[in-house]
């Protein structure tokens, strides 16, 4: 997730940038298990990442005898990472888009939730907005509208007619939007609850910022593989 994160640093529009394909690469994997320090070439990436947080740093003994359980736990982290963001993609949907736009209705909610996904099951209509209506409720249809656009950027949904279901059907395009996406929504967090504490130094904002990093996404995490097989 740091990895991916420092891709997407300082950049405005997410959905311009893709993952790269370095970060499922199984030598990739095999970096951030095991470091670079005794590898044949560094990893600029992993140095970098270990150098930032050290607690990624590997702390162990590598033997040549083990390669091919290394081998084989870097093959299977892909698999465990697509698992791992396609179950738990709607759950975190969901709870962030409550959490970042507090002020409007649950049914103006449920509506941003429904037509990211394009779920034609829980089809939701936005009214028109014409000149009698409150403003209120003309600034919630705005909130909504570019909330659907700017999230569906974001997962690389352009047409209209896209669904979250049909990506998930294209395993070598799924990836790469959704851990993007996974990093987008992690960012607006962050930005909310940066907002929240601004507003007010007391107990209340630094209890909604809680609430609100306690949304955040993490993918699979790395395990000690050798001690884990």
């Amino acid at each position: 997730m740091h990895s991916a994160r420092e891709t997407y640093r300082d950049v405005t529009h997410m959905q311009t940038v893709e993952v790269p394909d370095e970060l499922f690469d199984t030598t990739f994997i095999r970096y951030l298990m095991l470091g670079t320090g005794e590898m044949r070439r560094e990893n600029e990436r992993v140095h970098a990442l270990c150098q930032k947080y050290s607690f990624y740093s590997f702390e162990g003994t590598r033997n040549k005898g083990d390669s091919c359980i290394y081998e084989y736990g870097a093959i299977k982290y892909p698999t465990n990472l697509n698992k791992h963001l396609t179950v738990n993609l709607e759950r975190f949907l969901i709870r962030a888009v409550f959490a970042l736009y507090p002020g409007i209705s649950r049914k103006a909610i449920w509506i941003i939730i429904d037509s990211i996904k394009n779920d034609s099951k829980n089809e939701q209509v936005i009214e028109f907005v014409h000149e009698k209506t409150s403003c209120r409720k003309t600034n919630e249809a705005s909130v909504i509208r570019a909330a659907i656009q700017e999230h569906r950027a974001a997962l690389g949904l352009a047409s209209p007619a896209e669904k979250i279901s049909e990506l998930k059907k294209d395993k070598k395009r799924y990836d790469r939007p959704v851990l993007r996406y996974s990093i987008f929504l992690n960012g607006e967090l962050e930005r909310r609850a940066d907002m929240e504490q601004g507003v007010e130094a007391n107990a209340v904002p630094e209890k909604r910022e809680a609430a609100l990093l306690a949304r955040h996404f993490n993918v699979v995490r790395l395990r000690e593989i050798k001690s884990h097989l």
